[in-house]
């Protein structure tokens, strides 16, 4: 399968029972409908290693929160990333809880009757803004997202060399 940036995709269950509830990561629902679904970007300095960011249809609970921490802390948090149309619905990605991960875990792509879902440019765009800025925080030995990224980037960076080395 070949896995393309910037579109919406599921995780193997082998990935979130191998590195859950250490990392804190989302678990696997598949009960009616898959889910979570995840927007996918690659690593900058490691292509194979790929970031994927929750999206969740629950946008009027991440709105609410998302107020809540913008009147505590007086700016825009970085937790989400809100869209008004991704395939038909409201969605909101879920900034603080990206991980990072390899093309081995990928299930399958997420699509609606066959067809790849569009993420709206200024979504792609934002999503991207807000990782960086993530990756800068985490970078500067802040604890930005509910993972522990430099100890998770590891663990992945690891699973690689292990790969190689075979």
């Amino acid at each position: 399968m070949e896995i393309l940036e910037e579109k919406l995709y599921f995780i193997k269950d082998e990935f979130i029972e191998k590195y859950n509830p250490y990392y804190n990561l989302m678990e696997n629902k598949s009960v009616g409908t898959k889910r979570p679904t995840y927007f996918c970007f690659r690593d900058k300095m490691n292509t194979e290693i790929l970031w994927f960011v929750p999206m969740s249809t629950k946008y009027e609970k991440y709105l609410k929160i998302n107020e809540e921490i913008k009147q505590k802390i007086n700016r825009e948090p970085n937790n989400f990333v809100f869209a008004r149309n991704v395939g038909g619905k409201k969605a909101v990605f879920l900034i603080q809880n990206m991980f990072p991960t390899l093309e081995k875990y990928i299930d399958r792509e997420y699509t609606r009757q066959g067809m790849t879902i569009k993420i709206p440019k200024s979504v792609k765009k934002e999503i991207g803004k807000k990782a960086r800025n993530i990756f800068m925080l985490t970078n500067k030995g802040v604890k930005a997202t509910f993972t522990n990224l430099p100890e998770f980037i590891k663990d992945i960076e690891n699973e690689l060399e292990t790969k190689i080395e075979r």
